[in-house]
């Protein structure tokens, strides 16, 4: 069953709900396959995905990108899908989040999201990967370890922090296990919790439900579908990566480069598609999603007055050491804050410039 589908009305998405950090490492490229494998007239590939294969959840968005994919190409491609977290060794794409290549640089955080008030909307983020010289940056990163990026899905703007009790100040995370991806592990270490790195939403339900973790930053619908609510009934503020996460299809540069360019543009296509269908679920279904967690006793608060200060501090902090790391991290860095800065500048955000 389709996601969209599932979640459409309030009993899918009510059925849904009962359903059950950074690493620093030398910098090389990655054993990869030398070339697609064949087998007759179909190029067959193997993606790899973290979510649980399941139709309530990021796994569907992946089904629905391959199958497009195949479908626009004829059925020359066959595009097998397994679970596995991280950047498969035998993979030729991956899905996921840059968070996954964090160990290969830190820089990577900038193409998934930063934590804080530093991150840009999934829309602003897009343009910036589209039009600010994202993608260039991008590439070169990515493609220095044997990688091809391609923007193909978001979590969704402002995922809160699910935990099994209330968050009242700093001391409610002191020593506890919180989970949040990116960057936003640091800063939960930094704000004194126990912190983990990304885990996939099922795996988050599993553990906020027998208290392995205390705190988990999940986007509603995510959370919704993975049966988040069931384990953690309190969701607080805009989660420690206050815009959300960017979701990516990442080709190895070897398979990439010996698709033909038609065949290039179109899977940049389907990613682009599926970016786009990411973002309208997440503003259709936002309503029906909260109708739905209010209806099961979900109290959303906003970050207590200690905790947003200190976090927006940290952030800015944790983002600043990974600008210092190099070069590389600076021009990524530059680029990124005067994509930002352009974005807040008065007669931009007023509309168009008055002609004299």
């Amino acid at each position: 069953m389709d996601r969209r589908e599932f979640l459409i009305t309030s009993s899918g998405a009510a059925v849904a709900a009962a359903s059950p950090a950074t690493v620093q490492a030398e910098e090389k490229a990655p054993t990869s396959p030398a070339a697609p494998h064949y087998s007759g007239q179909a190029v067959r590939l193997r993606l790899a995905m973290p979510w649980a294969d399941t139709p309530q959840g990021p796994a569907d968005a992946v089904h629905g990108l391959a199958r497009r994919f195949e479908t626009m190409t004829g059925g020359r491609y066959r595009i097998e899908i397994v679970e596995g977290g991280g950047v498969e060794p035998d993979a030729d794409l991956v899905h996921g989040s840059a968070h996954d290549f964090a160990p290969l640089h830190p820089a990577f955080a900038y193409f998934a999201g930063l934590p804080g008030l530093a991150g840009l909307s999934a829309g602003d983020f897009a343009h910036w990967i589209a039009i600010g010289g994202g993608q260039m940056l991008w590439d070169e990163l990515a493609g220095r370890h044997g990688w091809k990026p391609l923007l193909a899905g978001h979590s969704g703007d402002a995922p809160p922090l699910w935990s099994r009790e209330p968050v009242t100040g700093l001391q409610d995370l002191a020593g506890r296990r919180s989970a949040a991806p990116g960057l936003g592990a640091d800063v939960a270490r930094a704000l004194g919790a126990e912190a983990l790195g990304s885990l996939a939403p099922h795996e988050a339900a599993a553990a906020l439900a027998d208290g392995t973790v205390f705190a988990v930053e999940a986007g509603l619908l995510v959370g919704l579908a993975a049966g988040i609510p069931q384990a953690a009934r309190h969701a607080t503020g805009q989660g420690l990566n206050g815009r959300g996460t960017a979701l990516a299809l990442s080709v190895r540069l070897p398979v990439w480069e010996q698709l033909p360019e038609a065949d290039q543009a179109i899977l940049a296509a389907v990613a682009a598609e599926a970016f786009q269908l990411s973002l309208a679920e997440a503003r259709v279904h936002a309503p029906v999603s909260r109708r739905v967690l209010d209806a099961l006793g979900v109290t959303f608060a906003p970050w207590p007055a200690d905790v947003a200060e200190a976090l927006g501090r940290v952030a800015e902090a944790t983002i600043a050491h990974v600008a210092g790391r190099d070069e590389t991290a600076l021009r990524i860095d530059q680029s990124y804050r005067a994509f930002r800065a352009m974005l807040s500048e008065p007669a931009l955000s007023a509309g168009f410039p008055s002609v004299a």
